[in-house]
């Protein structure tokens, strides 16, 4: 697989093409554009297209992710009453509305996933709206695929896993302004960004970089360091040990920036799948879900189909045996009385038919009509969606259906339902009820058939 990473800086956009697979990875290439205009026109943006299409050979070009620079963001720490990262990512907007310099329907944020040891707090990195969507919408237009767009801390962290992985320390970048993180477990635990003039004023940012080297919550402080670029001379006596970060193979002039973006898609597990969503990666995420809804209804379809047809034969072969069993009646009537009509031969030919009825059900023939049989198991199901029935089929007149739902609690509340709609005469059993690895659902089989209910031990 081959990634594209994109790094835009005030004076310079640069790229770096990637190439990932099960036994090896390795750089393809790297280039850089000057800027005419800050942060690149989009003349500049066709120029870096250009550049990337010598790299990559001609063809289409590999999908790309932005890495958006540190002026473009804010940085904020966020305590929410969950733990893990899904429901934070969907809840943290609302604690940033209000609490940035810009409007509340202009936010377009995500979060890093917490260190070890750190529950319910958070870092999110936000940028405005307006400005992501323009430079995704100049980049699109000059013939880059993009993948999704994250900031230059989060390709800072890319970087640094691929040489470190699971690095504790500080991490400091003056590449594209200033950007100082502290990492724990591999994890960004704290974060500081300054404008590139802050080196004028050396005791500010001092003090900025002593606060982030200041004890955490284990009482821990970072005892290495690793640098991007070079480390401002009024920081050398207070950064600890630091070690210069070194590109891979022989592009040493690639921008560590644009490296660390294309290894973003392989670094899911550190970043979270960290990215600021603007609205065309919604929109392909929408036409995503929208799919794997009408693949599922589908299925389903298929399963009551499937289940339908069954039913269907099962009542075609009880009509097949009836009609038989008519015919050996008239059959063995003519045959003991030769020529003779007798006023009562219905009434004897009914008595023998209810007669082999019963003994039918007894054998299983008796099958209830489909479209009464979907409807009791439909209106038992509970309206909430927490029950999906995968299949149904039918044996000798046992009804079995198959499915997942939320819980065992849920299967029982579901068979309760059951046994009201099939009523006492029929016996509904879960057969079997056990966890799955998907979304820790259970599967669970239930077997109805004529006897007493009860609820399988």
């Amino acid at each position: 697989m081959k990634s594209l990473g994109i790094s835009i800086a005030r004076d310079t956009l640069s790229a770096v093409l990637w190439e990932q697979t099960l036994f090896s990875s390795r750089m393809e290439g790297a280039c850089a554009i000057a800027c005419a205009e800050p942060y690149g026109s989009p003349a500049d943006v066709a120029r870096l297209a250009e550049e990337v299409r010598k790299v990559a050979g001609g063809g289409a070009l590999p999908p790309a992710v932005l890495s958006l620079p540190p002026a473009w963001t804010f940085l904020r720490r966020v305590p929410l009453p969950v733990a893990d990262l899904s429901r934070a990512k969907k809840m943290h907007i609302a604690d940033l509305e209000g609490n940035l310099p810009i409007e509340d329907d202009e936010i377009l944020s995500d979060v890093l996933p917490s260190p070890p040891g750190e529950k319910g707090t958070f870092l999110a990195i936000a940028a405005r709206r307006p400005s992501v969507e323009k430079v995704v919408e100049t980049f699109t237009a000059a013939g880059f695929r993009l993948d999704r767009a994250i900031t230059d801390h989060v390709s800072l962290l890319c970087a640094v896993h691929s040489r470190k992985s699971g690095f504790t320390g500080l991490v400091w970048s003056d590449r594209n302004d200033i950007v100082a993180l502290r990492l724990s477990g591999g994890a960004l635990a704290a974060a500081r960004q300054f404008p590139g003039s802050i080196t004028e004023n050396p005791d500010e940012l001092e003090n900025g970089i002593r606060d982030l080297l200041r004890e955490d919550a284990q009482g821990n402080t970072p005892q290495t360091s690793i640098v991007f670029g070079d480390l401002a001379s009024s920081l050398a006596t207070i950064v600890p040990h630091p070690d210069p970060f070194v590109l891979p193979g022989a592009e040493g002039d690639a921008s560590p920036l644009a490296y660390g973006a294309a290894l973003s898609p392989f670094c899911g597990k550190e970043t979270g799948g960290f990215s600021l969503r603007t609205s065309a990666e919604a929109e392909t995420e929408r036409a995503r879900r929208q799919s794997r809804v009408r693949i599922a209804a589908v299925a389903a379809a298929v399963a009551i189909l499937a289940a339908s047809g069954s039913l269907g034969i099962a009542r075609w072969a009880g009509a097949k045996k009836v009609s038989r069993v008519r015919a050996e009646i008239r059959k063995e009537f003519s045959e003991a009385v030769p020529g003779v009509k007798v006023v009562q031969e219905t009434a004897q030919i009914q008595g023998k038919i209810r007669s082999l009825s019963r003994q039918g059900k007894e054998l299983g023939v008796d099958v209830p009509e489909t479209t009464s049989l979907l409807g009791l198991v439909s209106g038992a199901l509970p309206k909430d969606g927490t029950v999906t029935v995968r299949e149904l089929s039918i044996d000798s007149g046992r009804l079995k259906i198959a499915g997942d739902a939320g819980s065992a609690t849920i299967v029982e509340t579901f068979r309760t339902a059951l046994v009201n709609a099939f009523g006492p005469e029929r016996n509904v059993v879960v057969q079997e009820s056990e966890g799955s690895a998907q979304g820790g659902k259970v599967r669970y089989t239930i077997l109805i058939e004529t006897g007493a209910n009860g609820r399988a031990s």
